[in-house]
Order: structure tokens, then C-alpha cells, then sequence
């Protein structure tokens, strides 16, 4: 292969570089503090096996509605006549029955929800662009390298109301609280910024409604991919611009929803890394002791930083050259799906409900001896 030697000296020295000169293990030994940390997280015991029945994943996920319709409770409140939501910048005295609803990385639940707005963020590659267009929605630009909005595109949709994801600096929240009321949320946590929203969008029966139906799709295809693979061991990597990260078993949001909503296995390295400090960086030397039946990989970036998705793409197509990445056990098995990095690193109800179907797809296809 042309150049094959010069192309791995330069991929590991990229490699050394991600993982911090190459002598950090991330699967080290954690502080107290970290192994805490790491505890707090862990909703379920990645060494004890769960139940993949119709009736055990409802009452599982019967016990999660509780716990988020609880939590979101906890953020809106009314009193002395006025409705108040408490978010991450401190309150907001929200407006009854708002008409002009202002959006900003809140699309998905917004939609999920089926709720109006006259302006929102919006590209034409964005996964929600085609609903957002079919709705007539005014298109509100942001820019991704200083995390600022266009002020005057939202002036302009004159909000009685914003809703904003809660990832903005406070000074955006304060700016954006000079044209109207703002609402943040913080979308991490999806399932209970879902029913919040619709609290504040005073229609909470359609948050409840909305929430059961995402956990009835996620039990679905739970089934389905559990139905394809049994206990197999499936992993998230990451390749981005200039380093590679391995996901976690529960200290990540993005791949979170794969072990605690669908039940799928980790590999014992998965679980090994949870809590730690670096970044999840991982080298290439590392990848081939990753042990795991089935290997998701992801290669980009989300909505925020689209412009940076492509030089993670050059990077991927490099690192398939070399001999280090052949010898990863699941891409040695045909094992390895690429995913879509604009929704899987998305944290939303829409975009979890495409990744689950995507992955159970994608499973009952490429199962062993079914290929």
C-alpha cells in the first residue's frame, strides 16, 4: 500500500498526542472522589443482567416516568398567580398562554410536542430541517465558533417567549432576556426537560403523553435488538478532529441511553473507563484490546459544529488505513456500524427515537449468522 508506513508513523504520533504522550491509560485507577462520582451515576449494575420482557421493561420504565415527572415538578411552580420555571440561570417569570415562541436548540422537543414557534435554529442539513420548513418557521442563525445568536433575528420574530437550551453562556441568557421572557432547559436530561417544556407550555398531559410514547418505541426496540444480539457487547467510539474517544458505560450523554434504556452489554473496557478525567481520549495502540461483539462509531460532530465534522471524517478515512484499526475484533468481524454524528450526539426525544430504530435496524441485519 502507497506511503502505508509514513501514513502510521503520522497516526501514531497522532494517537500519542490524543492520549496524552501515549502513557495515560484511561482505564487507570480513579480517586475516591471519582469512584463516588462514578456510583452516583450508574443507574443500573453493569455486572447484573435485566430482563428483556414486555412486562419487566414496562415496569422499569414505569419507575423512570415517575422519577422524571418528579424531577420536572421540581422546576415549575405556581404561585401568587404567576408561573415560574427555575433553570440553570436562575428564574423565569413566564407569560400566560405565549402566541410567539422563539427557539433555540430546543427544536426537538418542541416538535416532539407538536408545539408552534415562529423562529427557531435551522440549516438545511439539520435532521429537523424538514419538519421546521414544512411548519414555516423563520430560520434563526447561530454562530458555532463564539456560541452567539443573532440577536436581531430574534427581535425581529418579536417573542413573547424564548426557549433555549441552557448550553449557552449566561451572557447570551441575559441578552436574550432583554426581548422576552427565556426559558432554559437543560437537555442532558431530556426526558424531564421534555415535561417541563410542557409545562411551560401549559399542556403537561402532552409531555406525560409524549414521554409514554417514547418508552413504548424504546421497549420496541429494545426487544428487536435484544431479540438480533442477546447479550452481546456493543461500544461507542467517537473519532473527532484531533482524538478518539471511547464512551463510557454511564458517566456520557450521548451513548447513555444504550445501556440504561435499551439494555445492551458493555464491554468490560466500557465499564472500566467509566469516571475518568481524560476525556475518554483513547489511542490506537489501545483499540485492538477492545473487546466488544459490536463496535458503533460515530464520526463528527452534532448540530453546534458541523463545519469541524469533516476534517473528523479525513481522520476516519486515514485511521481505516491503518493496520492497528484492522485488528479491532468487532471491524475484524464486519461488526462496526457507522452512525449518523448529527443525531446521535443530538439530546433530544426525536433524536434518541432515530437512533434507537437506526440501531435495531441495523442489528436484526448484521446479527452473527445472519449477514
Amino acid at each position: 500500500m502507497r506511503g502505508a508506513k509514513g501514513l502510521v508513523a503520522v497516526l501514531a504520533g497522532l494517537a500519542l498526542l490524543a492520549a496524552g504522550c501515549g502513557s495515560t491509560d484511561i482505564r487507570g485507577e480513579k480517586s475516591e472522589k471519582e469512584q463516588k462520582a462514578v456510583q452516583a451515576a450508574r443507574r443500573f449494575d453493569p455486572a447484573i443482567l435485566r430482563e428483556d420482557t414486555a412486562e419487566a421493561i414496562d415496569a422499569e420504565f414505569a419507575a423512570r416516568f415517575a422519577e422524571k415527572q418528579k424531577a420536572a415538578q421540581k422546576l415549575y411552580r405556581e404561585e401568587d398567580g404567576k408561573r415560574i420555571l427555575t433553570h440553570k440561570f436562575g428564574e423565569t417569570e413566564l407569560p400566560d398562554a405565549p402566541v410567539r415562541i422563539v427557539c433555540i436548540r430546543m427544536e426537538d422537543p418542541m416538535l416532539a410536542l407538536d408545539a408552534s414557534m415562529v423562529a427557531a435554529y435551522d440549516f438545511e442539513q439539520y435532521y429537523l430541517h424538514d419538519p421546521l420548513a414544512a411548519r414555516g418557521v423563520q430560520r434563526i442563525s447561530i454562530n458555532d465558533e463564539n456560541k452567539t445568536i443573532n440577536l436581531e433575528q430574534v427581535q425581529a420574530a418579536k417573542p413573547d417567549l424564548i426557549i433555549m437550551r441552557d448550553s449557552f453562556s449566561k451572557g447570551v441568557y441575559q441578552d436574550l432576556s432583554k426581548i422576552a421572557p427565556v426559558a432554559a432547559f437543560d437537555l442532558r436530561d431530556y426526558e424531564r426537560s421534555l415535561l417541563a417544556l410542557s409545562m411551560v407550555l401549559q399542556s403537561p398531559q402532552d409531555g406525560e403523553a409524549r414521554l409514554r410514547a417514547f418508552y413504548e418505541r424504546a421497549k420496541n426496540d429494545r426487544i428487536r435488538i435484544k431479540g438480533a444480539i442477546g447479550e452481546s457487547t456493543v461500544a461507542l467510539l467517537r473519532i473527532m478532529n484531533k482524538e478518539v474517544r471511547l464512551y463510557p458505560y454511564a458517566t456520557n450523554d450521548i451513548n447513555r441511553f444504550m445501556y440504561e434504556l435499551l439494555n445492551l452489554r458493555p464491554p468490560q473496557m466500557v465499564v472500566d473507563i467509566d469516571g475518568n478525567d481524560q476525556n475518554n481520549a483513547i489511542s490506537l495502540e489501545l483499540l485492538p484490546e477492545l473487546q466488544t461483539d459490536y463496535l458503533l462509531v460515530t464520526t463528527g460532530y452534532g448540530p453546534s459544529s458541523r463545519q469541524s465534522s469533516a476534517v473528523a471524517r479525513k481522520r476516519f478515512e486515514a485511521m481505516q488505513q491503518d493496520p492497528l484499526w484492522e485488528s479491532v475484533p468487532a471491524v475484524r468481524t464486519g461488526h462496526m456500524m457507522n452512525v449518523d454524528a448529527m443525531i446521535w450526539n443530538a439530546h433530544s426525544i426525536i433524536s434518541k427515537e432515530l437512533a434507537m430504530d437506526s440501531l435495531a435496524d441495523w442489528t436484526e441485519e448484521h446479527a452473527e449468522g445472519r449477514e
